[in-house]
């Protein structure tokens, strides 16, 4: 199974490795309730809603006689099914602390003798069973989790997507995809570095990530955050500034400028060569975390350990995730 953080961060809880978030696909409400489901060919339809006591839910929780339990207990629901010709549906409904979670899980009566059926109600039972309501003073401290883990994902499906552009010889794509990874390795140092120096495992989620009102802290100034603490050398900073210029070229001005492919080819081998620069600092900076025991690399498991089993494929199932359903032949 697979650690799944509300998006507010009230709560947390394992699902199935073989279930997505459906929310970015099949909703544009931001109050719809959370909704998951197999990546392909779906089952059944799993959505849970965690919302504040109001005056309507607190008559709901006294008609159905919920106590009101606690946040620091593991959480017991109450069940409900219904079921006619047309729909099985399973409910389940917890009071707890200021808040209530309703469940719903519906499937085809249909198919819901069939075996993979009922293996994926055992999931859901599985799930429902690991829920925990987070208390608000740590949400923050959650969220930064989903954050870094959400940075971390994205950083190996860029890596993915650059495979396939190499495969395709997207040279283009190759240049984008390079100097994403590359703001991204630098950003990652910068978290790293500040853990060293502080000798805690603190992550500052406006380095890793960029909400639409959110004030940016674009690529150029990452590259001159880095350079002011010694991160990186001015030589690598002068090849960075300049590939930001030609990668700008490549982008916007392919037609009305007289770059040529060939450029692109060259500009493309040259990103991957100060790529290869800051993925050396990063690695350095992991080790320093590894040997000092302080930071995110503060584990049993060294940097840069293949990946194994659940392991990997928790990783692909992630990248997969942020993908969104793209599927390549």
């Amino acid at each position: 199974m697979k650690l799944y953080t509300d998006k507010s961060g009230k709560f947390q809880m394992l699902i199935p490795i073989q279930w997505e978030y459906k929310n970015t696909s099949f909703f544009k409400d931001k109050n719809s309730p959370n909704a998951f489901g197999q990546y392909d060919g779906m089952i059944g339809a799993f959505q849970l809603s965690c919302k504040p006591v109001t005056e309507h839910i607190a008559n709901l929780i006294k008609t159905k006689n919920l106590p009101t339990q606690s946040s620091d207990s593991i959480l017991k629901f109450s069940e409900d099914k219904f079921e006619d010709k047309t729909i099985c549906s399973y409910m389940w409904s917890c009071a707890v602390d200021d808040h209530f979670i309703f469940i719903t899980y519906i499937l085809d009566p249909k198919i819901s003798k069939r075996k993979p059926a009922i293996k994926e109600l055992e999931d859901v039972s599985k799930t429902i069973a690991n829920i925990k309501f987070i208390k608000p003073q740590y949400r923050d401290i959650v969220l930064t989790q989903r954050r870094y883990s959400l940075f971390m994902s994205s950083m190996a499906a860029a890596i993915d997507l650059r495979n396939k552009a190499i495969e395709n010889r997207s040279f283009i794509e190759f240049v984008v995809l390079t100097a994403n990874r590359i703001d991204g390795m630098l950003r990652l140092a910068i978290i790293l570095a500040n853990q060293l120096e502080g000798n805690h495992s603190e992550i500052d989620p406006s380095i890793i990530f960029q909400d639409d009102q959110d004030k940016p802290i674009m690529e150029r100034k990452i590259y001159q955050i880095v350079l002011d603490r010694n991160i990186i050398d001015q030589n690598t900073f002068g090849k960075l500034e300049l590939l930001y210029k030609e990668r700008n070229k490549v982008i916007h001005r392919y037609i009305i400028t007289d770059i040529r492919t060939a450029d692109v080819v060259r500009i493309a081998q040259e990103y991957q060569t100060v790529e290869e620069t800051v993925d050396k600092i990063v690695n350095g900076l992991e080790m320093q975390q590894y040997k000092s025991k302080v930071g995110i690399n503060n584990g049993e498991a060294a940097p840069g350990e293949r990946l194994v089993g659940d392991e990997l494929q928790a990783l692909q199932t992630r990248i997969r995730d942020k993908h969104g359903g793209v599927k390549w032949e």
